[in-house]
C-alpha cells in the first residue's frame, strides 16, 4: 500500500496536502500562537520584528498622514504596508492565489485586495488610504500576514489561516448579510 501512495503522490493523483503540512511542528505551533494573539499583542510583536529588521529606518520619510497615528496597531500596520506591500497585494489583482483578500469586504469601495486598504488604488508609494485606519480587520490581517510570512509560512498557508480566522465574516458575506 505504501508503494501505491508514493506512486499516486508522485503522479499527482492524490489531493494536495493541507497547506499547514508544509511547516514543521515548531512553525505550526508558532503559527497557531500568532493566530490566537490579541490585536495589541500582534502589534507589539510586529513592532519588535520591524525594529529588528529595519533598525535604522527613518519612518518619518514616509510622511504618514495623521490618521495613521490613531493608535499603535494602526501605525504598525501602515509600517508593514510600506515595507512589505507585495505581501498584502498587487494593484488590479483579485486572485487570492496571488494576493490577500480583505475580509471586511471593502471591494464595494473599489478595493481589489488588502493592499488597497493602505494605499489608494493599490498604488504603492502613492497616497495612503485611510480605510485601514478605521478597520480592525484590515489592521489585524496586515499584522497576521507579516508575522506568518516572517515565520516562513507560504502564501497558501497565510490564506488558509486568514480564511479560518475570518470564517464567520466570510459566511456572513456569502449569505449577503454584509
Amino acid at each position: 500500500m505504501k508503494h501505491v501512495i508514493v506512486l499516486l503522490t508522485t503522479l499527482g493523483l492524490l489531493l494536495p496536502a493541507s497547506p499547514l503540512l508544509a511547516m514543521n511542528a515548531a512553525q505550526k505551533k508558532e503559527f497557531e500562537r500568532i493566530y490566537a494573539m490579541s490585536l495589541e499583542d500582534l502589534a507589539d510583536r510586529v513592532e519588535a520584528r520591524l525594529e529588528q529588521k529595519y533598525p535604522d529606518e527613518d519612518w518619518e520619510k514616509y510622511r504618514f498622514p495623521s490618521f495613521v497615528y490613531t493608535d499603535d496597531p494602526i501605525e504598525i500596520s501602515y509600517k508593514v504596508a510600506v515595507k512589505n506591500p507585495d505581501l498584502l497585494g498587487t494593484a488590479n489583482v483579485t486572485d487570492k492565489d496571488r494576493i490577500i483578500p480583505c475580509y471586511c469586504f471593502c471591494n464595494r469601495m473599489g478595493h481589489d485586495n488588502l493592499l488597497y486598504c493602505f494605499w489608494q488604488k493599490g498604488q504603492i508609494g502613492g497616497d495612503f488610504d485611510s480605510h485601514a485606519s478605521e478597520c480592525n480587520i484590515c489592521v489585524r490581517q496586515a499584522l497576521l500576514a507579516f508575522l506568518w510570512d516572517d515565520l516562513g509560512a507560504s502564501h497558501a498557508e497565510i490564506i488558509s489561516g486568514m480564511e479560518r480566522k475570518f470564517e464567520r465574516l466570510i459566511e456572513m458575506h456569502e449569505r449577503g448579510e454584509i
